[in-house]
């Protein structure tokens, strides 16, 4: 093409020349014919290129126009989506959808849309959410190493209240780590909460858990115990508070610690035996009280109240002299009540507190309280696990404290279901998965047992085993809250 022009051209001139008699046959005026057709030609040339990078470029924008403009408009369309996709679907129908999603997933959908917020946070659905969920136990482990992005209870409290209750450092404190055990299809799971806490979590309720977060000043371990009279919050005398909290939803609220039991001197810790806290949920307040239990001056167990509505102490009528002497077992809340067991044996009762009547009660035993024996709370009713021997279990149920009636539920011949007999472990009774399994410790295994169809299965743990000495607390991951909901719309 360029070459075929260039001698078109030059033939072009070479004609004209001879025509007007010009010397063509000069060296110099081809030369110079040469070049100025050789720089028209490229001219040309540059022209069409930059002509031909211009519908190009041109032509690449459009499509990146097109391309954007089609990418709005599904963001846009997806965004309108997200707000009205709720209300096409009517609210029953999405109520049974959520009955079926786990705890974490329930939670991500809350964020969709506010129809949906408010569905999943609606009295009814609360109640009927919770009423399925499984037991997760609680199991506290030693902080070793801090991780990034942990929730420390203490310190969203301080920030969430403006002011410090707790200081950077406690002395003689060391952080815990809550972690849930999961179990689904015979198979063991700890996971982690990334929940840490300065107190240990001291009881347990329908989904709540209750953190007892001490501080005590370095000037009062030498000689003397806080008085009754210090202020919680100082600048020299911060005694502590009590912390009820939700784990899933991590919502917590910060309270007044009780009255300080009293101890001998320069035994500050030993206090942990000379108290007791529960908490309850009431029917007829459809509020949640703790309930504190503590040695007066003169040694005998008081008793006060807090309502999570109210958030301040009052005093009530603590149990006969003589039934609790020290508590060395959490009490165990079920049948609207909270329910101790003495710290000594042979006995043949428990204590009992309603927490509508706010009275305590005495409920005798179906058998002499053993070693290893342990209240349940397991389908909503008060269970007695009793060891026979070191083989075999029997459950009996309280179903409430009107007629206090103890059944006998099941009986269960561990060793013969086994295959074998350990004369060297007791099974010990840890928790109710549901109404129909049982969990229980050997040594280091966990194993669940079937009431309906009376097997007994080895949970297979992924990772990390239960110690010996580690104690689990009985808990469900759900929705549950001290604060009062709104009926469905």
């Amino acid at each position: 093409g360029k070459q075929q022009l260039i001698n078109k051209g030059w033939t072009a001139k070479c004609e004209a020349g001879r025509s007007k008699g010009s010397p063509v046959s000069s060296p110099i005026w081809r030369l110079g014919a040469g070049l100025r057709l050789y720089l028209s030609v490229i001219t040309v040339g540059g022209k069409m290129r930059m002509k031909r990078k211009s519908l190009i470029k041109e032509r690449y924008y459009k499509i990146k126009r097109a391309k954007m403009s089609f990418i709005s408009m599904v963001e846009e369309r997806l965004a309108k989506l997200q707000y009205s996709l709720a209300p096409y679907f009517p609210n029953d129908l999405m109520f049974r959808i959520f009955l079926l999603l786990p705890i974490k997933s329930l939670l991500r959908v809350t964020c969709v849309c506010k129809t949906w917020y408010k569905l999943i946070h609606c009295a009814e659905f609360v109640e009927a959410y919770n009423s399925q969920a499984q037991t997760t136990p609680i199991l506290l482990r030693g902080v070793n190493q801090e991780k990034p992005k942990i929730f420390h209870v203490e310190t969203e409290l301080n920030q969430s209240e403006n002011f410090s209750i707790f200081p950077c450092s406690s002395s003689g404190s060391s952080r815990k780590s809550i972690h849930f055990l999961e179990i689904e299809e015979s198979k063991g799971k700890i996971i982690d909460s990334n929940i840490s806490s300065s107190g240990p979590v001291v009881a347990t309720c329908n989904g709540l858990i209750l953190i007892i977060s001490l501080y005590w000043p370095s000037w009062t371990m030498s000689s003397r115990r806080p008085r009754l009279d210090w202020p919680l919050i100082g600048n020299d005398r911060k005694a502590g508070r009590l912390i009820v909290m939700n784990p899933m939803t991590r919502k917590f609220i910060g309270l007044p610690l009780g009255t300080l039991p009293c101890a001998p001197a320069n035994h500050v810790h030993e206090s942990i035996n000379n108290e007791s806290y529960g908490l309850v949920f009431s029917h007829s307040k459809n509020a949640y009280k703790v309930v504190h239990l503590f040695k007066d001056k003169l040694g005998f167990i008081a008793c006060e109240i807090l309502s999570l509505q109210a958030r301040s102490w009052k005093a009530v009528d603590g149990p006969s002299e003589g039934l609790l002497r020290q508590f060395g077992r959490a009490p165990v809340s079920s049948i609207g009540a909270l329910h101790w067991i003495p710290d000594y044996s042979p006995c043949d009762y428990i204590v009992s507190m309603g927490a509508d009547e706010e009275k305590f009660t005495v409920t005798e035993l179906p058998k002499t309280l053993g070693v290893h024996d342990k209240l349940i709370e397991m389908g909503g009713f008060l269970s007695f696990v009793t060891s026979l021997d070191k083989g075999n279990l029997e459950v009996w149920i309280l179903r409430g404290l009107e007629k206090a009636e103890w059944v006998k539920q099941h009986s269960i011949r561990i060793d013969a279901i086994l295959g074998h007999v350990d004369n060297e472990e007791f099974s010990i009774p840890a928790f109710a998965l549901n109404a129909k399994e049982m969990v229980f410790r050997r040594r280091k295994q966990l194993y669940s047992y079937d009431f309906e169809h009376e097997e007994i299965k080895e949970i297979e743990m992924e990772g990390e085993y239960i110690m010996a000495n580690e104690s689990l607390l009985p808990h469900s991951n759900n929705l549950a809250t001290w604060e009062l909901l709104e009926p469905m719309s």
